[in-house]
């Protein structure tokens, strides 16, 4: 008796494990406002489209308004203001506040320069 309920133990652990590591989550596809330097040098925010864990939240904080300092890749950051929030395009939905893209695509500029009074 005391086999058979060992046993059903280990099974049920086995059974409450697996179905826990059965599916990672899922992938979306998301455009990223983000710093992005051109062949020159010189930094600017833009869309960059990017694949993100369904279960992500970081991407949360990128919204209209927020300021990010972008590296020149050399010695100089620049603060720059969000003008448009990070969109989603596909996969598992991520929810508020990352809301399907209605407008802007990979590459479009999603930032200005703060300027210094």
């Amino acid at each position: 008796m005391k086999r058979l309920v060992v046993s059903m133990a280990c099974l049920s652990v086995f059974g409450i494990a697996s179905s826990a590591m059965a599916a990672p989550p899922g992938k979306s596809t998301i455009l990223h406002c983000g710093c992005v330097v051109d062949a020159v040098g010189v930094p600017n925010m833009r869309y960059v489209e990017i694949s993100v864990n369904s279960k992500t939240r970081g991407h949360d904080n990128h919204f209209a308004g927020t300021i990010d300092s972008c590296f020149d890749g050399v010695d100089t950051f620049t603060d720059f203001v969000r003008t448009g929030s990070d969109c989603q395009i596909d996969g598992p939905e991520l929810g508020d506040p990352i809301l399907a893209c209605e407008g802007p695509v990979a590459g479009d500029i999603c930032g200005a320069e703060v300027t210094q009074p």
